[in-house]
């Protein structure tokens, strides 16, 4: 019974660290421009999730926000090569959504 009990307990403390382990998405919003409190290198954000890259401009820690499909934004360090490929891809697309259909 005590097993079973400490395997509850274990069990409900790593869903919970889990559930909130993501503070990066925290934004904070400075003349009307979005924030950035934290940034991350550690969250692979698939390509097809993402619908919106922007690069902060103006805040104390510069940051490329990436939303996602489900709205969620995350604050990735600009320096990291996975964030410079979102931001790479998502101008290519715009681009190539934005040209005139022949």
């Amino acid at each position: 019974m005590k097993t079973l009990l400490a395997l509850t307990v274990l069990t409900l403390i790593c869903f919970l660290k889990h559930s909130s382990a993501m503070p990066v998405a925290m934004e904070m919003v400075i003349n009307g421009v979005e924030c950035c409190e934290v940034v991350t290198n550690k969250i692979h954000i698939p390509v097809t999730k993402v619908t919106n890259v922007t690069m902060t401009s103006g805040c104390n820690l510069e940051a490329i926000i990436v939303t996602t499909e489900t709205k969620k934004k995350f604050c990735l360090d600009p320096e990291w090569k996975h964030a410079q490929m979102h931001l790479k891809e998502f101008k290519k697309k715009s681009r190539q959504s934005g040209a005139p259909k022949v």
